[in-house]
């Protein structure tokens, strides 16, 4: 059984919180939005792919206007469902619509040990942490959840793709690309893993992230990026930040709409370019905390707005694949359990098709192992539910019930011998008694999540080619010169 297989969760049916009138509404304002006011670009090949298309293009501002009818124009070439490559084919992701996904997060700076010292980190933390995630059943995805900062900046994003390649067999989110020089030599590591151009296009064995900044500026690195890494396949994730009553309006429906339009103006000019890029609906909007000016990313507005963005992209026919996490907890606890749990449920009920953001506490900068393996406990629970109730003649069971009549022994059926591998079982969770629990050390969940991080630790990492590793050391040491 491929992972993809377990991950399978069915045809959805999302969760609406805002009406399908009001997902029209917030598409067409947006429209408003960048035809009226525009998008500031700082990539000139996007101005003049744009100016080219037919958008009215101001080079001394950089503001694109965009009519309605090229948007529309653009969204008509996009693909609707495509596969994240894993190292090996067994780890494919399709997005379809009928799978669900968690990832890992990524770009951290600091490590939390489990008795809670705080570190900067390294490369080897990276690697460590994709070994975890390679162990973890109900993970699908890694990425360098935190930064190599024990590596030169001009080769950091490609150690941490090596580190990330070298301990798992899993798709890879690369998170800190910063120019195209770095995102050829990607290429060529992927090519390697791949076994050529074309197999990497089949196949593509890491995505990207790319960021656009509120309100309305689409950056230079992440344009210019787009238009190297379409034409090899890699998928992009659109990634808006936008910050409820700072960079954004204090109202969810007008952040909303912020939102909506950058990921529209990315949409527009890297498909005027690149028709059939691969992209994903996905970003991570926030608030601000007004007493003490914080960024919070679990406040029930900042969950709303992720779950309107599920709705959005299934309006367009785009793959979800949406920001989740960021607690503002300090340590593997109740505050991260709870602001974690409702935004993976929220924004898996309304549609994602994968949540990108496991593994890191005080948001975003520390990484913690434990709480990759917490997520994954918490994910098998909620797969479960996206997976819903099955009514047919077999599973409505009317010849048991009519047979077993008042009898209790439903136990010893062979019905229930067929159907019991269908529940959920935990693999973190207490399930015993009290007294049980004390007999064996009385051990906190972040215990016992720290005990299953140093057994996948313990063991081998998956076999990597000798010849790929020297492949990929080549390129790092060619970068580096």
């Amino acid at each position: 059984m491929t992972h993809a297989e377990t991950r399978r969760v069915g045809p959805r049916r999302p969760l609406q919180i805002v009406s399908p009138d009001e997902v029209r509404r917030i598409h067409e304002t947006s429209l408003d939005i960048l035809s009226e006011v525009g998008c500031v670009y700082y990539s000139r090949r996007a101005l003049d792919v744009l100016a080219a298309a037919g958008a009215e293009v101001d080079y001394d501002t950089t503001v694109a206007k965009l009519p309605p009818e090229l948007v529309e124009r653009a969204l008509a070439t996009l693909p609707h469902s495509f596969t994240l490559g894993g190292r090996t084919p067994a780890y494919d992701l399709p997005l379809d619509g009928e799978h669900a996904y968690i990832t890992s997060d990524g770009c951290a700076t600091f490590v939390r040990e489990h008795d809670g010292t705080v570190r900067p980190s390294t490369k080897a933390d990276v690697s460590a942490a994709a070994q975890v995630v390679q162990g973890l059943d109900n993970i699908s995805a890694t990425s360098a959840l935190v930064s190599a900062q024990d590596c030169p900046v001009e080769t950091r994003v490609l150690h941490e793709f090596d580190a990330c390649m070298r301990a798992s067999e899993k798709h890879a989110i690369v998170v800190s690309v910063k120019d195209e020089t770095e995102a050829r030599d990607l290429i060529r590591m992927a090519e390697a893993v791949a076994g050529g151009a074309r197999e990497l296009y089949e196949r593509p064995t890491f995505s990207v992230i790319l960021c656009a900044v509120s309100p309305l500026h689409q950056e230079r690195f992440g344009m210019d990026l787009a238009f190297t890494l379409a034409p090899a396949g890699i998928p992009m994730m659109l990634y808006p930040m936008p910050i409820l009553g700072a960079t954004a309006p204090v109202t969810p429906a007008g952040t909303a709409v912020v939102n909506n339009a950058e990921i529209l103006a990315a949409i527009t000019a890297i498909q005027l370019a690149c028709p059939g890029a691969r992209l994903i609906h996905a970003g991570g909007p926030t608030a601000l905390y007004m007493r003490t000016g914080a960024y919070f990313a679990n406040v029930p507005e900042a969950l709303l707005l992720r779950a309107v963005q599920g709705q959005m992209a299934r309006f367009y026919g785009l793959p979800a694949g949406l920001g989740w996490g960021g607690t503002k907890g300090k340590e593997p606890g109740v505050q991260s359990a709870y602001e974690n749990t409702l935004g993976m449920m929220l924004e898996l009920f309304a549609g994602a098709d994968f949540l990108f953001g496991a593994g890191l506490l005080d948001s975003v900068t520390q990484m913690s192992l434990e709480e990759l393996v917490v997520a994954d406990e918490v994910f098998g629970m909620v797969s479960r539910l996206l997976r819903g109730v099955t009514v047919d003649r077999e599973h409505l069971a009317v010849e048991l019930i009519e047979q077993m009549g008042f009898k209790g022994d439903y136990l010893f059926a062979g019905h229930t011998r067929a159907h019991v591998r269908e529940l959920w079982r935990a693999k973190l969770g207490e399930t015993g008694t009290y007294d049980g629990w004390r007999a064996a050390g009385a051990r906190g969940t972040a215990d016992v999540a720290q005990a299953k991080v140093d057994e996948l630790l313990a063991a081998a990492p998956p076999e990597f080619p000798a010849e790929l590793a020297q492949e990929f050391d080549a390129i790092i040491a060619a970068a580096q010169c």
